[in-house]
């Protein structure tokens, strides 16, 4: 396992993840102002978008965790939710836990939301939810990205040895 490759990996990713919460911020932003209906049918739809990309890159990084640190990904119809449990918790000797139980929460309700963003029309979208879940992102996004380089200075350590 080389630490250095997996924290350049997590790092393009979190770069990746900063642009989203970008967009999502500049779309919040023009919905707030936008009074014509059609444009704000396609704002929602644009955040929900990126509110699916922004866990997709988030279960990337925990993806490359479980395979190069941990060996072990999980496999099977809850594979993505099984992942987030693994990265809350702890492994002795192998590595700390990459997020804290308030993450795992956070992102286990995003990935619930992600799951409906793929198996509905974009125009069953509710726009509150959306709404809701991009707050709650907007309003835990420092934590996540504060909890994810916290386990990179970890690795960090784990270079220098």
């Amino acid at each position: 396992m080389n630490y250095a490759v997996v924290r350049e990996r997590i790092t393009e990713e979190v770069i990746k993840i900063q642009e989203t919460k970008k967009q999502l911020d500049k779309f919040v932003k023009e919905l707030e102002n936008q009074e014509i209906e059609i444009y704000q049918e396609a704002l929602v739809d644009a955040i929900a978008l990126n509110l699916h990309g922004f866990y997709t890159g988030v279960e990337r990084i925990f993806q490359v965790i479980a395979n190069q640190i941990d060996y072990r990904k999980p496999t099977g119809d809850k594979w993505h939710s099984e992942l987030l449990e693994q990265m809350s918790v702890d492994l002795p000797g192998i590595r700390q836990a990459v997020i804290s139980e308030n993450a795992l929460l956070i992102l286990d309700e995003l990935r619930r939301f992600r799951h409906v963003v793929r198996s509905v029309y974009s125009y069953q979208l509710k726009e509150q939810r959306v709404l809701d879940v991009v707050n709650q992102v907007f309003n835990f996004y420092d934590d996540l990205i504060r909890e994810i380089e916290d386990f990179c200075d970890s690795l960090s350590l784990e270079i220098d040895r």
